[in-house]
């Protein structure tokens, strides 16, 4: 027998169990070749739980399973507990070799009852009764060499070493599983990306196979009158800053050198979403303009928000997010108070990050750092991760609800269909284009008819005082922005940011009055 020890104590293992390991006060043995049937036995010690050892072993027996096929009272080494038998089945998940396995376990008590030893022996059915023996003596071998205070002052710092240790596999287990999830979100985004740049079926084929999804051949035609054509948007690939004028979501805009980023009221930047070049556009409706650059801005909450039209013959100047723009306007947003009679935010007397604040004489807010303007968003959360350009396709969309062409309620009713729920989405997932956001002009969009947001315009262009467009017809959807892709934006838990024009501005490239919200849940 070979003598192996701890500080706090000692065993006489087994020749047979050539690998031998001592790691913070406790004793591991496994016998060559290791392979998940080697056995193997551990002891090491422990400080007294709460329960009784009786409660202890009988909750830890449930919790590892198995079939309990014997227990019993023991003293060994002079201290008294119990020994316990469970069988098991364990698998080699490599040859997928499957064999019952033993599980002995022994609960022995110090004198003071202050230390409780534990051992263990694992082994295969044909191995058993060697193993068994040998585990017995080997607890009959246990001696003690430090007890009560000096043995929980070295215990104290085992636990010690394994708590470090463990920390440091825990951080090591982070850092690969933080690589391997970068790793699967780029293999998903290439995957994605390949997605959205596949060629797709034609419009007839792709409208085809939904009908043919929803069961409702034999009303193809019917159903053809009332679907509405959409032009579809996703993202392809990561935008090149040095080009400007590409249709693109993220970013910053392409502005003219005469044009401002625009801010609102209070005097703070409209947070800048997306721009669409009209030439990529196909199949617009007559009333847009069939060139030009229509960007995409959003203020507070989704209660503020711009379209500007550039005309295509403009020069563009491109600009930039800085890293710190969110930072920022976190920190504006802890300077400024909504003033209840002004109707404005004004300062609130507060100096954060470094950054100062000044009114102008329209009351509109200016913020510098050492002297340097600084570029304060009206809300801290629409920046996008990267800038995406926009890839268009010819589509279809259906209405979810009731309503069909020209707003008739009764169009699906007429051909005999009462819930069109089953054509509308097999309309949207055959129109789906890779994985990622659906973007997309015209058309109609969510479960709700385009009545009903037709209705929201007009009371919008009403309580505007635009009389000249607060005719409900008279507006149809210009852009949908989805949450999520590579650009990353998310509107109110994941929603959908929806732009609606009127026809009389449209045919005018008057982008002013414009109507927006977000479609969420």
């Amino acid at each position: 027998m070979k003598l192996v020890e701890t500080p706090e104590f000692s065993v006489e293992a087994n020749p047979m169990f050539e690998n031998t390991r001592i790691f913070a006060g406790s004793i591991g043995l496994r016998r060559h070749p290791e392979t998940a049937f080697s056995p193997q036995m551990s002891v090491w010690s422990a400080k007294r739980e709460r329960k009784s050892p009786e409660k202890w072993l009988s909750d830890r027996l449930k919790d590892d399973g198995g079939k309990i096929i014997g227990r019993e009272a023991v003293t060994f080494a002079g201290m008294p507990g119990e020994m316990s038998k469970v069988k098991d089945r364990l698998q080699d998940w490599e040859t997928k070799e499957k064999r019952n396995w033993y599980r002995l376990r022994a609960l022995l008590v110090s004198a003071d009852g202050s230390t409780w030893y534990h051992a263990t022996a694992m082994v295969s059915e044909p191995e058993l009764a060697e193993i068994e023996t040998d585990f017995k003596r080997l607890l009959e071998s246990l001696r003690l060499k430090l007890e009560g205070n000096a043995a929980n002052k070295v215990r104290a710092a085992a636990e010690a070493e394994t708590a470090a240790v463990v920390e440091k596999l825990k951080d090591s287990m982070e850092k690969v599983s933080a690589i391997r999830i970068q790793q699967s979100q780029e293999e998903r985004r290439l995957e994605n990306a390949a997605a959205a740049t596949e060629p797709v079926a034609g419009i007839e084929e792709r409208f085809n196979a939904a009908v043919a999804d929803a069961g409702l051949q034999d009303k193809r035609e019917a159903l053809r009158l009332i679907v509405m054509p959409t032009v579809a948007m996703v993202e392809c690939n990561a935008a090149d800053p040095e080009i400007t004028g590409l249709s693109r979501i993220g970013g910053g805009p392409d502005l003219p050198a005469d044009t401002d980023w625009p801010r609102d009221d209070n005097g703070l930047h409209l947070n800048y979403l997306a721009q669409i070049n009209l030439a990529d556009v196909p199949d617009r409706p007559e009333e847009l303009p069939a060139s030009g650059l229509i960007s995409f801005f959003t203020g507070t909450d989704y209660t503020d928000w711009r379209v500007l039209y550039t005309p295509a013959d403009a020069t563009l100047t491109p600009h930039t997010v800085s890293e710190d723009a969110m930072d920022a306007a976190i920190s504006v947003s802890q300077m400024i108070v909504w003033d209840s009679d002004l109707k404005r935010f004004v300062p609130n007397g507060q100096a954060v990050d470094g950054l100062s604040v000044s009114t102008d004489e329209a009351g509109r807010l200016t913020f510098s750092r050492d002297g340097v303007p600084v570029r304060a968003f009206a809300s801290e959360y629409e920046f996008s991760r990267s800038a995406q350009t926009l890839r268009f396709e010819r589509s279809l969309s259906a209405p979810f609800g009731q309503r069909g062409p020209n707003n008739n309620p009764r169009a699906y009713a007429d051909i005999g269909i009462e819930d069109p729920s089953d054509f509308s989405i097999a309309v949207s997932e055959r129109f789906k284009i890779g994985d990622g956001p659906q973007h997309q002009m015209f058309g109609i969009t969510g479960v709700r008819d385009l009545a009903a947001i037709q209705q929201m315009a007009a009371k919008h262009a009403a309580q505007s005082g635009w009389s000249d467009i607060s005719a409900p017809d008279g507006w149809f959807i210009l852009v949908k922005l989805a949450s999520g892709g590579e650009a990353d934006f998310n509107f109110s838990d994941h929603g959908d940011y929806v732009f609606m024009i009127n026809r009389n501005d449209a045919v005018r490239a008057d982008f002013s009055r414009v109507y927006a919200f977000v479609d969420s849940g």
